[in-house]
């Protein structure tokens, strides 16, 4: 848009120019092409500044052409400029995250919009009026942006926060499965020693065991939680790799073909991997019933030295316009997953027209 506007307002400077120009005309056609492209550069490259910096060198330029103008160089308001300062002011409100940040903003803004228009164009009521009006859409454009922007950054906290509390609840059934068991062995193992003190190692071992890995889930679960749940959350289900082909079963039956694969996944798994293995597989086949019913997907998970591979994907979809609608935040809650068990994810668009998950999740144990 900026473009265009720069090549209209190099075809409307070059039609209203005398045919025999002198020189101060011809300084002064430069010049406002000069300012027009700098401002309309710095709007393009404003997403790389620092804070309020692309506005403030936008004002100042727009400033000092005014007062150059004022002085008699023969610079005129173009299009660009109009445009680029709109662009920059809501930018910088949209960004600012404080009240006398835009208040600073928006001053400055009507301050240097109503001195390029008195100083390069006239006083007349309807000129001063139409340069307040466009100096309002930019503030309003920009409170609108900055009011979405700070929406979907509550909405991505209260999902992560969710998150956070459910892995709260999966850590509890992990570490209650976990220290019952300590328990019942360690009350066997004051009995063991008079009938058959030979098992006593065996079950204090078992209680070592048993006791590094509820340790273990514990770190690595905490370590994605930063609130405490609530004293009345109820526990979540604990699901496994044992869940997944009646999942896909399930996914198969509402009229997804999925292919299910499973390699030398029968070993013990660490705590809290089965369950987040079973939640990524349970979002990814969610968003190909949602997004490709009409397609195929196959679900691999397999177990290499140490580590759990999962990758799921679907292809063979033909092209089809995407559902309108608010978009879901099922991959960053997969990621947060992934992340608290020290694990990787990739998701992404696969060509020609399909999409795949990779997660990797690793199975060693810090001792």
């Amino acid at each position: 848009m900026l473009a265009l506007l720069l090549v209209v307002d190099f075809e409307l400077g070059a039609r209203l120019m005398d045919p025999s120009p002198d020189g101060r005309e011809i300084a002064g056609a430069l010049g406002t092409a000069l300012v027009a492209g700098l401002l309309a550069l710095l709007a393009l490259v404003r997403r790389w500044m620092p804070g309020r910096s692309a506005v403030a060198a936008g004002l100042t330029l727009s400033l000092v052409a005014s007062l150059a103008a004022a002085a008699g160089a023969g610079l005129s308001l173009s299009l660009t400029e109009t445009a680029a300062l709109l662009v920059l002011t809501a930018a910088a409100v949209g960004r600012d995250p404080s009240t006398p940040g835009i208040l600073v903003t928006g001053a400055a803004a009507l301050t240097v919009g109503l001195l390029a228009v008195l100083l390069r164009i006239g006083s007349a009521p309807t000129v001063v009026s139409l340069a307040l009006l466009v100096w309002a859409c930019a503030i309003a454009v920009g409170l609108a942006g900055r009011q979405l922007r700070r929406r979907r950054e509550r909405a991505e906290e209260d999902h992560r926060r969710a998150e956070r509390l459910e892995l709260a609840r999966e850590l509890h059934d992990v570490v209650a499965h976990q220290v019952g068991g300590i328990v019942v062995q360690a009350q066997a193992a004051t009995a063991v020693p008079a009938l058959d003190p030979g098992r006593a190692a065996e079950v204090f071992t078992a209680i070592e065991s048993a006791g590094l890995e509820a340790l273990e889930g514990m770190r690595r679960m905490v370590g994605a939680i930063r609130e405490e749940s609530a004293e009345d959350a109820s526990p979540t289900v604990p699901y496994g790799l044992g869940d997944i082909p009646g999942l896909v079963e399930a996914v198969d039956l509402e009229g997804v073909s999925t292919v299910l694969e499973l390699e030398d996944v029968t070993m013990p798994l660490p705590p809290g991997v089965g369950e987040t293995a079973y939640r990524v597989v349970r979002e990814a086949l969610t968003n190909v019933r949602r997004h490709a019913p009409e397609g195929r997907a196959r679900v691999r998970v397999r177990v290499r030295d140490t580590r759990l591979e999962l990758d799921i994907d679907n292809d063979g979809v033909p092209p089809r316009p995407r559902r309108a609608g608010p978009g879901g935040y099922g991959l960053t809650g997969m990621s947060e997953r992934v992340d608290a068990l020290g694990g990787t994810m990739r998701a992404g668009a696969r060509e020609p027209d399909g999409w795949t998950v990779h997660v990797v999740l690793p199975l060693e144990r810090n001792r």
